[in-house]
């Protein structure tokens, strides 16, 4: 099946790239032609693996970027396990290739481990398993986040953490077996998205405490068992991430002042499809998606009414079964959870607050996007479809895999509509010898447009780390010491600003020990206004402008002074 998977992925998601593996990147982003900004600091973060094994660096902590200080990338949007899994890849063909094999194999790893969730659930209904792997794999969620969000597209493990907790349940395994097999899943969902990690945990607990309560007394004892014991997995899981954890707390947190409570699960968007599937381009559909609130990445929750329509004949065949009381519970509680703290309806936010708002006040858990939750829906979505799908007479499948059918269409992937390959920002100057005449080994560079505005990461990755950036961009925040030049940082990602921002960019290359300014060629800024009165002619070369500081930093120069 796992082939199977893979072969609809490449053919969906891979078909640009995989015919320029070092060129085009897997999916996305705003500014065609150029790539989304989030496939570059994948491509980084997966340079950056391989380089913290061949140098012999800590890959939880760099000072390549955000110079002289450095950034914590235990809190970083990494996935530092599966970049250093990829590592020999990575040496032999480069990080977008690294990218674009792990972004194909991403939708069909997750069929396939919902595929064995959905098999050791109904054992001898292999169809069925089938369709609730694609209903997962390659449902809204993960063909969303396919678009830029590698760290959360790769989420095989979560269903696989299901797997091992039922085969534990039902002594499938043994004790030994299960506590070891789950702590390492659980590090290896550390190493790759720590945000997938927490809320795994969180919806896991949910889905325990569900069958407790409801489930038959008599069984409430081996559940407790299962829980003892996946506390026992838990706590060898602690352990073994012992360097990661102390590499988290120990130094300083760089987003602490980000809360994702009020970004919620547009309630609209549950019928409302995206342009990363087919049905926006009928009719009215199109406009609809645009009043939806965030961006199509977080627009996760299109299920559409053929779905509705089997989750509710699951609801009413089910109804006196634990299987579907668990399942509707746990979608209803991980729906609302979705929603966020106040509820939003087509991009505006109602008076009416939710319980997740709570949250806001609480450590660690104030970080998580409740949008993302919808994952934990659609898992359990496949679930239920494939229960459903398995159950009647032959006469009554028919129908009800010609509904199926009616939801495969609805939520299948644009194939055409969205260019699922687009070409990396590779400036000729990055690989050229010339590089060496403008910016010294070891220097540090401020490159323009700054941070998610532009292809920095990139560009860092291209050079060989051979310099070191003024800024960069790993996650939602920037670390404590830049923090006083945040003004300043709106103005150099190219937005507009008013009054004289000299003296700022003054005390901002001394803060960072900028010695050049690498400005991309074409990009929409006020860069005059901003950079011509450092008084620097710029030399124009290899598809950048490039302003060497030593002028401007001497005395009587304008940030000598």
């Amino acid at each position: 099946m796992l082939g199977g998977y893979g072969c609809l992925s490449a053919a969906i998601f891979g078909r640009d790239a995989l015919a320029h593996l070092q060129s085009v990147v897997v999916g996305f982003g705003p500014q065609p032609p150029f790539y989304g900004r989030d496939q570059s600091l994948f491509v980084w973060f997966l340079q950056w693996g391989t380089r913290a094994l061949t140098h012999l660096h800590n890959p939880l902590s760099t000072t390549a970027i955000f110079a002289p200080h450095g950034y914590n990338l235990a809190w970083a949007t990494s996935i530092q396990g599966p970049a250093l899994l990829m590592a020999p890849v990575t040496l032999l063909a480069g990080p977008v290739a690294s990218f674009d094999l792990l972004a194909i194999a991403a939708p069909a790893v997750a069929a396939w481990t919902a595929y064995l969730l959905c098999a050791q659930l109904m054992p001898g209904r292999r169809s069925s398993a089938v369709a609730g792997g694609l209903l997962f794999g390659f449902g809204t969620y993960e063909t969303a986040e396919m678009v830029n969000h590698l760290n959360l597209a790769l989420v095989a493990l979560v269903p696989l953490t299901a797997l091992l907790v039922l085969r534990r349940h039902a002594g499938g395994i043994s004790r030994r077996a299960f506590v070891a097999g789950l702590a390492i899943v659980l590090v290896l969902q550390l190493w790759t998205c720590t945000e997938v990690l927490a809320t795994m945990v969180i919806f896991g607990a949910l889905a325990l405490g569900l069958a407790v309560l409801l489930g038959h007394r008599a069984s409430r004892p081996a559940i407790g068992v299962t829980v003892r014991e996946t506390l026992a997995a838990a706590a060898l899981a602690a352990v073994l991430a012992a360097p990661f954890l102390y590499q988290a707390f120990r130094y300083p947190n760089p987003v602490q002042g980000i809360s994702g409570a009020n970004a919620g699960v547009d309630v609209a968007n549950f019928l409302t499809p995206t342009r990363v599937t087919w049905l926006p381009g009928i009719g009215p559909l199109a406009s609809s998606a645009e009043r939806l609130r965030g961006n199509v990445t977080e627009q996760l929750a299109y299920v559409g009414l053929p779905l509705l329509l089997l989750l509710g004949a699951f609801a009413v065949s089910f109804r006196r079964r634990l299987a579907g009381r668990l399942l509707v519970s746990f979608i209803l509680i991980a729906t609302v959870a979705s929603l966020g703290s106040h509820l939003v309806d087509r991009g505006a936010r109602t008076g009416l607050g939710l319980p997740w708002g709570i949250i806001d006040q609480l450590p660690l858990l104030r970080f998580a996007v409740p949008g993302r939750f919808v994952l934990y829906v659609w898992l359990a979505i496949a679930v239920a479809a494939a229960y459903w799908l398995a159950e009647g007479r032959p006469t009554s499948r028919v129908a009800r895999w010609g509904l199926f059918g009616l939801v495969a269409a609805s939520l299948a992937p644009n194939v055409s509509g969205v260019p699922w390959g687009t070409r990396v920002d590779a400036p000729p100057l990055l690989r050229s010898p010339a590089l060496a005449r403008y910016v010294m080994k070891g220097s540090t560079v401020l490159a323009l447009p700054f941070g998610i505005s532009g292809s920095s990461m990139f560009w860092q990755v291209q050079a060989d780390f051979r310099f070191r950036l003024a800024g960069g961009y790993v996650s939602g925040s920037v670390p404590n010491e830049y923090r006083p030049a945040i003004h300043l940082i709106h103005a150099l990602e190219g937005n507009s600003f008013r009054g004289d921002l000299t003296p700022r960019l003054c005390a901002f290359i001394r803060l960072t020990g900028t010695t050049v300014i690498l400005l991309r060629d074409g990009t929409s800024g006020s860069w005059a206004r901003l950079l011509d009165p450092l008084g620097i002619e710029p030399a124009h070369v290899g598809g950048f402008a490039v302003l060497a500081l030593g002028g401007a930093l001497k005395p009587g120069g304008a940030c000598g002074r």
